[in-house]
């Protein structure tokens, strides 16, 4: 009776530790921590289910990191890629990446079978891939993986829905909020730690009542929408984007210093005024910005940029403007009550 007891919970071992490993999973609110989360959550799958669950190395590769990699210097390599792979399987990843249908592939190389599974179409894992190292895994092995990352997919689907704008994919205010006071937090526990500094920018499109009343509300919604993605596509996969509501935008960047932050908003500016957007054509942009400090509270930085937008929208449009350039010429002032004057 006794021996026959400790079988049978022999055999819920099993499943109280893949349990865990769900409860585990769904303790994860931070869609920056889903990467390290879905590798840990494999990990444990694999040494309780594998039909031989040897010890495997797994990692994610985005499509950007796959050609960061492949483009740089080895003495001067600035790519987030810090498994050391040849070149040959960075190129099969890297076509594996660009495939209008991805599946699971496996690829050889000198470290052993490495197997490439799609992760969700999703915004955070577009073009990206799980990559297992395991010289054993077999068709069951395969098909639990798979499963294991439907059900992950549908978990992120969840947290993005959540923190997401619906129209343009970019974060919402609610993240705003969470972000802003992480990187302060950050900042106040542990100065001086990088030489990296973080920037907040608010960008705003210029004349955009026109487009809406000229074109349709609908073509005004394409122009938001495509506007976002060419963000998207401009900016650093480590930069975040959100939408505030109407055709405000908002970054948080971080960057070497004063000049460093300048040049990529100035870039994006130049880039998106040659752009030509169907039926409307030319838009352009103001960016107000400025430094986030762990001495200010995250609204007193927003309204900085504000009054930098506000300045570029005042001086122009079509430009972008420093809280603390404009402050130091004494170029600020109160924002007086607006006339008929179109500022937005």
């Amino acid at each position: 009776m006794t021996m026959n007891m400790a079988v049978q919970h022999s055999s819920h071992l099993p499943l109280a530790q893949f349990m865990q490993c769900l409860e585990d999973l769904t303790d994860v609110r931070d869609y920056l921590a889903l990467d390290q989360a879905l590798i840990a959550l494999m990990k444990q799958w694999l040494s309780l289910f594998a039909e031989q669950p040897l010890t495997a190395r797994l990692w994610i590769f985005r499509q950007r990191d796959i050609i960061s990699k492949l483009m740089s210097n080895p003495a001067q390599d600035t790519s987030t890629i810090e498994v050391q792979l040849s070149n040959d399987v960075y190129e099969k990843l890297k076509a594996w990446s660009f495939l209008e249908w991805r599946q699971y592939q496996r690829i050889q190389s000198a470290q052993g079978d490495l197997h490439i599974f799609p992760i969700a179409h999703s915004l955070i894992y577009k073009q990206a891939a799980l990559v297992i190292q395991h010289n054993h895994l077999t068709l069951p092995d395969i098909q639990l993986i798979e499963q294991c990352l439907h059900m992950f997919q549908g978990y992120t689907c969840l947290i993005l829905e959540n923190e997401r704008d619906s129209l343009t994919g970019l974060l919402n205010r609610k993240r705003f909020d969470y972000s802003v006071s992480k990187i302060m937090l950050a900042q106040s526990n542990v100065p001086n730690i990088t030489p990296l500094q973080h920037y907040l920018a608010i960008f705003d499109i210029d004349r955009f009542k026109r487009i809406n009343d000229g074109f349709g509300h609908a073509i005004g919604d394409e122009v938001l929408l495509m506007l976002s993605q060419l963000m998207q596509k401009t900016f650093r996969e480590r930069d975040l984007l959100f939408r505030f509501g109407g055709e405000e935008f908002v970054g948080i960047f971080s960057c070497v210093n004063d000049e460093d932050i300048f040049n990529m908003l100035e870039r994006f500016r130049l880039m998106l005024g040659a752009f030509a957007f169907p039926q409307v054509g030319q838009v352009t942009i103001s960016i107000g910005y400025a430094r986030l400090t762990a001495d200010q509270l995250p609204n007193v930085v927003l309204e900085h940029a504000d009054d930098a937008l506000y300045y570029a929208k005042a001086h122009g449009r079509n430009q972008v403007c420093h809280y603390d350039a404009l402050k130091a010429a004494g170029l600020l002032k109160h924002h007086p009550i607006q006339g008929e004057i179109e500022l937005f």
